[in-house]
């Protein structure tokens, strides 16, 4: 309603100065940064028309940047607790364990080393299609895409500044994640305009709150019927038959790609709902593991691996949607021609990322 992700859209165009190049770098950082503190799906439903709309105003093909846009979604949306829906069940589920600092401290270097190289191998693959000069009227555009509400903009950001303090004050306030974003909407539709609050309700995605909902019912149901033991008794007996010095090693580096072939494949929110309470059953049973640096491989495993395949993560499911409603037809064929490769550059750069600092810090926290 305020106009600021168009005009965000404009403002990577300008400072493109007509480079595909710069442009596509410019909008996955966009894209990720929102990612990481507004949640991925909502910043692609977002982000996704208004690149449709510039590329079509500076006549360029936006598949590629689309695909790119989505890829640093996932990539970027596993550095918080907010920033993908597996970050946070994991959260949600291991509350006591985790908090919004620590996802950002321990999860936030793994991103950065992997963004360089994964935006060169994307840039690469794409060749052609980022190469070049673009014909932008940034004037015109400017004119076209302003800011349309400032005052609800400045509420907005100021909103969304004190949620994001309360997540990182959660182990003074001890206040549970979900009751802050709850409160923190709130107090946005109060400041929106109390006496049109139903407007904003009517934008809220139900649907995926309510597949949330039962997404946990089945997740207890598969508990009671013996699954999830089932599952943590065969990680067990393998892990467990490692030497104890290299066990959490060896269970960081199973659970990583473990968790990001099959989020792949299968979308990474049931898996990884599925793979929290194993986790914690693994704990308990096997000698010599702790449960952060195992939260953490899963998280890069679901993130990441979600980028396997068009269906492995909700946002590359919303962007190939929306994408399609601007007439542009992104196939599972040719995501997944770019994204696998690119899955397992990123989840390698991961892995060893995690066996250094956890030889450096969490080896000796057991």
């Amino acid at each position: 309603r305020t106009g600021v992700f168009e005009w965000m859209g404009v403002l990577a165009c300008k400072l493109s100065k007509g480079s595909k190049y710069r442009l596509c770098l410019l909008m996955c950082l966009v894209t990720g940064v929102l990612s990481a503190f507004l949640d991925n799906v909502t910043t692609i439903l977002l982000i996704t028309p208004v690149t449709c709309k510039l590329c079509k105003l500076v006549e360029i093909d936006p598949r590629p940047f689309l695909i790119c846009e989505a890829i640093f979604s996932n990539v970027f949306g596993c550095a918080t607790m907010i920033g993908d829906p597996p970050n946070i069940i994991v959260g949600n589920m291991l509350s006591d364990y985790l908090t919004f600092t620590d996802f950002l401290v321990n999860l936030g270097p793994g991103v950065l080393l992997t963004a360089c190289p994964l935006f060169a191998y994307l840039s690469w693959y794409f060749g052609d299609g980022l190469k070049g000069q673009m014909n932008a009227d940034i004037a015109n555009l400017q004119k076209s895409y302003p800011i349309t509400n400032k005052p609800l903009l400045v509420k907005c950001s100021m909103v969304l500044f004190c949620v994001v303090i309360s997540f990182f004050l959660h182990a003074v306030t001890h206040l549970d994640p979900a009751w802050i974003a709850i409160m923190g909407a709130v107090w946005l539709l109060i400041a929106f305009d109390k006496h049109r609050c139903h407007e904003a309700l009517k934008d809220v995605e139900w649907d995926t709150l309510l597949f949330f909902a039962a997404l946990f019912v089945l997740v207890e149901a598969l508990g009671e019927l013996g699954l999830l033991r089932a599952i943590a008794s065969s990680l067990s007996s393998v892990i467990s038959k490692a030497p104890v010095e290299t066990r959490q090693f060896d269970a960081i580096c199973l659970i990583l790609w473990v968790s990001a072939l099959f989020s792949a494949f299968i979308d990474n929110i049931p898996f990884t709902a599925t793979m929290v309470p194993v986790m914690v059953q693994l704990v308990n049973q096997v000698e010599g593991l702790a449960i952060a640096p195992l939260a953490w491989a899963l998280v890069f495993g679901a993130c990441f691996g979600g980028n396997g395949t068009l269906i492995g993560a909700s946002a590359n499911i919303v962007m190939a949607s929306k994408a399609e409603s601007e007439g542009h037809i992104i196939t599972f064929r040719s995501f997944f021609l770019v994204s696998f490769p690119g899955m397992i550059i990123s989840v390698t750069i991961a892995m060893l990322y995690l066996v250094i600092v956890n030889a450096a810090i969490w080896q000796h926290m057991v």
